[in-house]
């Protein structure tokens, strides 16, 4: 255990180096490959979270870096940084991603060095990961890690999806998953000290009903979206 994020029995070393290739043979029905709902989810917080600016932006559990990319890309003129507990998967996304991407390995030590350090933190369906009884103390790394007034972002599965919960059930690193329904989400970031600001389903449509998806922003509270996220502050 990792001060506080201790995973189930998936070891993610084992599955470094394959991930993205697994991961866009699972995501087949939707009809995109796994960098479309990464640069989606990015796109989500460069339209929401306002007047942007500089800012220091970590992906809290970035894993191989599919989603660091994409911070670099829109927003350029921040300092990006992610961090995970499988080293063997930072060094696939050292190697993937630009040399002025810093990394970290996440425990007690390196959260204590960064406490009150980022204006923006991202977490991306690492909750269903994270054992239950570890999961508010995880929670309470995140608001500890985030500047006062800095905006949390977090998505997971929608478990009320039942193409979301094949997709999981039959996913070789989701064997210790356990789904989080969207009230135990806004409960664990409530209790933290976060301000709930928004929740909103998304990923309404596979890619051959692409032509409806203009729609998911009037979609948005119906619990039929494959993901949810939830968009937080920390008050100051």
């Amino acid at each position: 255990m990792r001060h506080g994020v201790k995973m189930g029995k998936v070891n993610f070393d084992e599955h470094a180096e394959a991930y993205e290739k697994t991961l866009d043979k699972d995501l087949e029905f939707f009809g995109e490959e796994s960098s479309y709902f990464a640069e989606y989810k990015i796109n989500i917080v460069k339209n929401t979270i306002g007047s942007a600016g500089s800012l220091n932006i970590l992906e809290y559990g970035c894993g191989i870096g599919m989603n660091i990319k994409f911070f670099s890309k829109h927003f350029p003129n921040s300092k990006v940084t992610g961090c995970d507990i499988s080293q063997k998967s930072l060094d696939v996304a050292k190697k993937r991603n630009n040399t002025d991407v810093d990394f970290f390995l996440i425990g007690e030590e390196e959260i204590s060095k960064k406490l009150n350090s980022f204006d923006l933190i991202f977490v991306s369906c690492v909750f269903h990961h994270i054992e239950p009884p570890l999961r508010e103390q995880s929670m309470k790394n995140i608001f500890n890690l985030l500047k006062p007034n800095g905006s949390f972002y977090y998505f997971e599965h929608n478990p009320y999806n039942p193409v979301t919960r094949h997709i999981v059930n039959t996913c070789v690193w989701d064997t210790d998953a356990i789904l989080l329904k969207p009230k135990e989400s806004l409960g664990l970031i409530n209790k933290s000290g976060f301000k709930i600001e928004n929740k909103r389903y998304t990923l309404f449509f596979p890619s051959f009903l692409k032509f409806l998806r203009f729609t998911e922003g009037i979609l948005f509270f119906l619990p039929l979206g494959g993901q949810y996220y939830i968009k937080a502050k920390k008050s100051l």
